[in-house]
């Protein structure tokens, strides 16, 4: 009972933390548009906030590995509230890349540490299902967050939408601090082993390549798509919406994921990955409102399968000492994703076309398809915990 109730106090503490974090994040490219931001510039404050989330997972890992998780965790929030109260500061579209590496230092140690503990506070037969709930929280502060966001720019400006935000992110701080903390376990000792972590990482690899094309989609989600969004005529609060869909069909993904086990990871990552190339192609091709929103929820879709499934598989190759490094690993290949995603789109964006920028992107999203039936990630044929 015990440790259900301090995975409850987790999960709500998440929750909160992820809906500051959403209520104004992809509001950043609308944002830098009223600076006079190009695709370009779009691609370049996403690459320079997700380089910092790529380098930073690594190093939290193993200082949490050391440390205390939980404390390293309660750490990440005060960084990213105080990066997000920061952007009330900016002026121009360097301004924002500037003090987007805070917010990257921020969202590289929060990530990983919520995905250890997650995985530290779930039963070993259980931890694709309690992921599952760990994202599920996470993802209605994302879902929520959005739409929150967008009535507060109209009715009160970004400057105002910044300090709410790093409020709501601080609250969460508090919670952890507070709430979660002191029953968190302690931990033992010191990680072990670095060789056959070593070795590990070196078996994963086809995996991590999986998970940078994966990056690469989250990367095009949160820098590119609400600024080609906002180019064609929508909205602020639409463009809260359609992220807000986003959100319901991955809470959808993310709720259910350990449903389809039963036909194998396998079966189960391609036809996610087949929905995400889907998506973007159905964005490419169709510059509606309808077509934005029946392709990013076809998107969401596939991401909220894909990450129970591939976090759980790379936290069960690393001991439970190394779980921090497991994790950060995991973060590190998706961010490295997200730091080259946006930059290729918002170049080819600029030169090109916004479209063919778009197409070039699903094709990563075809490589998932391709390293899962290729062999090279040895997930389990039948599923499992």
């Amino acid at each position: 009972m015990l440790a259900d109730s301090l995975r409850l106090r987790f999960y709500f503490s998440v929750f909160v933390a992820s809906l500051g974090l959403s209520m104004y994040t992809y509001f950043i490219p609308v944002f830098a548009q009223s600076f006079g931001a190009t695709y370009f510039d779009l691609g370049l404050i996403g690459t320079v906030g997700a380089l910092a989330t790529a380098i930073t997972p690594s190093l939290a890992g193993h200082l949490a590995d050391r440390t205390n998780r939980m404390q390293v965790f309660s750490l990440s929030l005060l960084v990213n509230a105080g990066a997000t109260f920061i952007l009330i500061l900016c002026h121009s579209v360097s301004d924002i890349v500037i003090l987007r590496l805070i917010g990257g230092v921020g969202l590289g140690i929060f990530w990983p540490m919520g995905e250890a503990l997650a995985s530290d506070l779930a039963p070993a037969h259980r931890r694709v299902q309690e992921m599952g709930r760990y994202s599920v929280a996470m993802a209605i502060g994302v879902l929520i967050g959005p739409s929150i966001g967008g009535f507060v720019v109209q009715i009160l400006g970004y400057q105002n939408l910044f300090i709410i935000s790093s409020a709501v992110i601080a609250v969460s701080f508090l919670q952890s601090t507070l709430w979660v903390l002191p029953a968190y376990p302690k931990q033992n000792g010191q990680p072990r082993n670095f060789e056959n972590s070593a070795r590990v990482l070196r078996q994963l690899f086809p995996t991590y390549v999986m998970l940078i094309c994966y990056g690469v989609v989250w990367g095009l989600i949160s820098s590119i798509y609400p600024g080609y969004a906002n180019s064609i005529g929508i909205s602020v609060t639409f463009i809260g919406f359609l992220i807000t869909a986003f959100g319901i069909t991955r809470i959808f993904g993310l709720a259910t994921a350990h449903w389809y086990l039963k036909f194998g990871e396998k079966r189960v990552l391609v036809i996610a990955s087949f929905m995400i190339f889907s998506g973007i192609v159905v964005v490419a091709e169709f510059a509606s409102f309808v077509a934005f929103m029946s392709g990013i929820m076809l998107i969401g879709g596939g991401v909220g399968v894909v990450f129970p499934i591939m976090s759980s598989h790379v936290a069960r190759q690393f001991p439970d000492d190394k779980r921090g490094a497991a994790m950060g690993s995991y973060e590190t290949a998706v961010n490295t994703g997200e730091t080259v995603g946006p930059y290729i789109a918002g170049l080819l964006a600029s030169l090109v076309s916004i479209t063919s920028s778009f197409m070039l992107m699903s094709v990563f999203a075809a490589l998932m398809i391709v390293l899962t039936l290729s062999g090279g990630i040895h997930i389990t044929g039948s599923g499992g915990g």
